[in-house]
């Protein structure tokens, strides 16, 4: 895929993102170099996720199955996979929560903004709750592999095992949780 000279340029939207926030993250590699077919502005064209990150002044449009209501071809397996890069941004979705349903809405409201300016959806109201639920349960993922690759016997050996992506206070809150009666099975 050709990009044009103001095509490859920082993000204009660049100062309006939060100061922590810190992408692309560092997981999810292998979706780095799978090419979408999909539509750009009316134009087809290949791209990968790290494509995405790139694009000014440009979105990737998303079609719908008008009968399941899902994102359908090429343009969805390009916003999941880009979704899941997303969620495992603990900056901009930290994972210290138990609930996404009552996840800080100002954090949805922000990751809702950051998927609007790189994809294009017909009536974007009526798919927000679709893809604000996909990339919830993107992040539910993203912990349930966090917990299961970081988590130790006790408390103190799990805190001590931190991921090197993940802010202490995060992984202290969601380690605290983990170990309380509710998430004991």
């Amino acid at each position: 895929m050709e990009f044009s000279e103001s095509e490859t340029q920082a993000p204009d939207d660049l100062t309006d993102l939060e100061a922590a926030y810190n992408y692309p993250p560092p997981l999810a590699q292998e979706c780095k170099s799978y090419k979408w077919k999909i539509q750009l502005n009316m134009e087809d064209q290949m791209l990968t996720t790290t494509d995405v990150l790139k694009l000014q002044n440009r979105k990737v449009v998303v079609h719908f199955d008008e009968d399941s209501g899902q994102p359908d071809e090429d343009s969805g397996g390009l916003l999941g996979s880009w979704l899941g890069q997303l969620s495992t941004d603990v900056n901009l979705l930290p994972i210290n929560y138990s609930d996404w349903r009552t996840f800080l809405p100002h954090r949805k409201d922000r990751a809702w903004e950051i998927i609007q300016a790189k994809f294009w959806f017909p009536n974007p109201d009526t798919r927000q709750g679709y893809v604000m639920g996909v990339i919830g349960n993107r992040c539910k993922d993203f912990k349930l592999r966090l917990w299961r690759d970081y988590k130790r016997n006790t408390r103190t050996e799990s805190l001590a095992n931190r991921p090197p992506n993940v802010p202490e206070d995060q992984w202290h809150d969601m380690v605290f949780m983990r170990f309380t009666d509710k998430w004991k099975i």
